[in-house]
């Protein structure tokens, strides 16, 4: 499974997964013999295809509502799967707001992290403390705490009044 983000390969390849099964339902179907005795009609194929249709949508509306979509790690996994058999697996390039960095925790590629009032985003799987090495990217800097204001600081513009 790539680590990379998807592309719409990647979901077109969904669809293929699943029009594949549904090719297998109607493969299973072909093979299953007809009443006995039953003769079909002259200059046809002894199928009766809006009824052969019809049961194959609602074969397919079945499977589909067995069909779902879930992220065991909250976003960073999407995971496809119809009755319970995993089709397709893809990775997120989705940042996860890990919380305030600690030390003894290793944080997935992706997850983000607060350090001393700046905002860091692991770019491998790691441990190392975020500013302290290149496994972890700056995103949002530190700013100014705003203690060194005076009033009478002539840098500071008079308020805009309106009439």
């Amino acid at each position: 499974m790539p680590d990379k983000p998807q592309t719409l390969a990647d979901a077109i390849g969904v669809c293929l997964a699943l029009s594949q099964q549904c090719l297998a339902e109607v493969r299973a179907l072909a093979r299953m013999p007809g009443p006995q005795g039953a003769k079909g009609e002259s200059g046809r194929n002894a199928a009766d295809l809006p009824l052969l249709r019809e049961y194959i949508e609602q074969q397919v509306g079945a499977t589909l509502k067995t069909a779902s979509l879930m992220s065991p790690d909250s976003g960073r996994t999407l995971r496809w799967s119809v009755d319970g058999v995993v089709l397709h697996e893809m990775k997120t390039a989705i940042v996860l707001d890990a919380g305030v960095w600690k030390e003894d925790i290793t944080y997935s590629r992706g997850d983000g992290v607060t350090l001393g009032g700046s905002f860091f985003i692991a770019q491998v799987d790691t441990a190392a403390k975020p500013g302290k090495s290149d496994d972890w990217r700056l995103a949002v800097k530190r700013g100014n705490d705003g203690r060194d204001y005076r009033a009478d600081d002539k840098r500071t513009a008079e308020p805009v009044r309106f009439k």
